[in-house]
């Protein structure tokens, strides 16, 4: 008889927020690069073995989205804390289960961030190269750089301070709402409403603790601005690092196209950065390369639509980013288009080259951001409420929609859908009637009235590649 066949049972997968659905393989070996940097970091920071080298297999694509590897970041933080694996999930930018976040520790220790990895390094700046260095030494250096993440660490640290402010707000002051993100506002401005917030919510806590509470309070408030000061720089040196290996892959894209191993650079998207490095020094045939381009540009395909639920008390549950309160108009926003003032701004990602235009609005809703990304930390800067969907967009977030946001107790609540609007905004016109007075150019309902043979609607050619993918050129 044969042995039955072992159960085996499904990898659950942990998904990765701050990156967009349609991401080109460029893109995704840029992420694993880095996330393999950071996780190397972070063990050797926390004295942590890898033995099986389960920091090279972490990272995956799981419905166009990036996803890690849960039972092997398990395998790998066994050894910590509940605190410092939640840090760890932060510090790698994976996204939290959705719902109500869990209570902290019923006795909040500020002097727990003392077991985080020992200071806070220096983020390492991409160094210029030397005009005599070939593109691929050139390449391999900006893949180190990138790789050598070492401001990780403040991630990490900044993660644990967090939520040690917010275990405080939550027992010491009885907030259960988003205080600490309050006292974490305009750490980049020296007045406007994030300064505004913050000043208000310190004052709340100097007037309600007293004795070594208020003292500690006030330490821990100090250390976490600090960390998230040094993390808005960490994000703004990463961003750095990754445009010189774009830069870099181009290069190196472009000597081989020259050599009629590329058809042209372009074909540097559906590359990694190792296999441009790989191909240069000869590691990788022509043969193989412009297999790998042919083989991913016909595979490579838009990610599915985004799951909606229909919620029957109309109110959602979402992440709170930065505190405040807005209602408005919702405005589904695509990059370069303008934005109404005072709308509610529902986009997919919020990047550093995006923040000009949408200064005009009242409130953004994102559809993956984390509490210590580069988005949120830029609105908390700002004063500006902002919240994440996590991946979930209701049926009723329509443009149109008069949302109501509150990053306090992170909702989003619908206070008139957008058919109602339209239907309050076009009025039809009235009939004409027996003895009434109706526009001369009313014609009866059921008379058809044509102004001209109808356009013929242009066909659409089916584009047999992806034509429209950013490599991340704007400026700052």
């Amino acid at each position: 008889m044969t042995a039955p066949a072992p159960i085996r049972t499904p990898a659950r997968w942990l998904p990765l927020e701050d990156h967009p659905a349609a991401l080109s393989p460029l893109d995704v070996g840029i992420v694993r690069v880095g996330l393999e940097g950071r996780v190397r970091a972070l063990l050797h920071a926390l004295h942590l073995p890898d033995t099986d080298s389960l920091s090279t297999r972490l990272l995956t694509q799981q419905g166009g989205r990036l996803a890690v590897h849960a039972a092997h970041l398990d395998t790998l933080t066994a050894a910590l804390s509940a605190e410092q694996i939640l840090a760890v999930h932060v510090a790698l930018g994976i996204a939290a289960d959705a719902g109500p976040p869990a209570v902290p520790s019923a006795r909040p220790r500020p002097e727990f961030i003392q077991q985080a990895a020992p200071g806070t390094r220096s983020v390492a700046q991409p160094g210029v190269s030397r005009p005599a260095d070939s593109p691929a030494t050139v390449l391999a250096r900006a893949i180190v750089a990138h790789a050598d993440d070492l401001g990780v660490l403040t991630a990490y640290n900044a993660a644990l301070v967090t939520e040690a402010l917010r275990g405080v707000t939550w027992h010491w002051l009885e907030q259960r709402s988003a205080l600490h993100l309050e006292l974490l506002c305009g750490l980049d401005t020296v007045g406007g409403a994030g300064a505004e917030l913050a000043s208000a919510a310190m004052h709340q806590v100097q007037s309600t603790l007293s004795g070594g509470r208020r003292s500690a309070a006030r330490g821990l408030i100090d250390a976490a601005r600090t960390q998230h000061a040094a993390l808005a720089a960490h994000h703004a040196a990463q961003r750095q690092t990754r445009r010189a290996v774009i830069r870099a892959s181009v290069q190196v894209a472009s000597v081989l196209s020259r050599a009629g191993w590329l058809n042209r650079p372009a074909d540097a998207r559906w590359l990694t950065p190792t296999e441009l490095r790989d191909a240069l020094d000869g590691t990788l045939d022509p043969a193989t390369l412009r297999g790998l381009t042919q083989l991913r540009r016909f595979q490579h395909a838009p990610p599915p639509p985004t799951p909606t639920w229909t919620l029957v008390d109309r109110q959602y549950s979402v992440v709170p980013l930065s505190p405040g309160v807005r209602d408005g108009e919702l405005h589904v926003w695509i990059p370069g288009q303008p934005v109404p003032g005072g709308s509610i701004v529902l986009c997919e990602e919020a990047r550093p080259w995006h923040r000009a235009q949408l200064a005009e609005a009242a409130a953004v809703i994102l559809d993956r951001a984390g509490p210590l990304s580069s988005a949120a930390l830029h609105e908390r800067g700002a004063g500006r409420p902002a919240v994440s969907l996590r991946g979930r967009r209701p049926e009723w977030l329509q443009p149109g929609a008069y949302v109501r946001v509150n990053a306090h107790q992170g909702t989003v609540t619908l206070l008139r859908r957008a058919d109602d609007a339209l239907a309050g905004a076009s009025t039809p016109a009235e009939s004409p009637v027996a003895g009434g007075h109706g526009p001369a150019t009313a014609h009866p309902a059921d008379e058809v009235v044509l102004a001209g043979p109808p356009a013929a609607v242009p066909a659409r050619a089916v584009p047999s590649e992806l034509t429209a993918i950013s490599l991340d050129f704007d400026p700052v």
